[in-house]
């Protein structure tokens, strides 16, 4: 693995010269050689990391579109959620209505069966005073005819 050229090398190459002029023919192809080396390693590593950048952003946009999944599904949670309470507000509300229609109701029921009771309880009252009276006017009849009969033995 050689050193790579640098551009201020390049720029600073100085070819040594023949005896009759001109330019050392192999240091020239040596130096060139060295240049094409270390460019077909530069293609390399910029394919290579233009590869990488291409999957980073390729990662980049599927991690984008997990997050808009993901926002979307957190709506969508959060949507359904509203809903949710809102429709146990609204059965909760409807359950209440509907305890309170049916405790009215055994209210009403009992308050009928009181009225029953109570309008028995009247009329077995009545029958009592009545039974009371006619017993007591029985009790006076025989007292009278007992009370009688001595009197008539005399």
């Amino acid at each position: 693995m050689s050193i790579r050229l640098k551009p201020i090398d390049i720029q600073n190459m100085v070819f040594p010269k023949k005896k009759f002029g001109g330019l050392d023919e192999a240091a020239v192809k040596d130096f060139l050689n060295t240049v094409t080396r270390d460019y077909e390693a530069l293609e390399r590593d910029h394919r290579k990391a233009s590869e990488e950048l291409k999957l980073v952003r390729d990662k980049l946009g599927e991690n984008a579109s997990l997050e808009h999944a993901l926002k979307d599904a957190l709506l969508s949670a959060q949507k359904a959620t509203g809903q949710i309470r809102h429709q146990a507000q609204r059965e909760s509300v409807l359950m209440l209505k509907e305890s309170e229609l049916k405790a009215e109701k055994m209210l009403d029921d009992a308050r009928l069966e009181l009225k029953a009771l109570t309008d028995d309880i009247r009329s077995y009252k009545a029958i009592k005073r009545k039974l009371r009276t006619d017993l007591q006017i029985l009790i006076q009849s025989y007292s009278d005819l007992l009370n009688e009969e001595p009197d008539k033995a005399k």
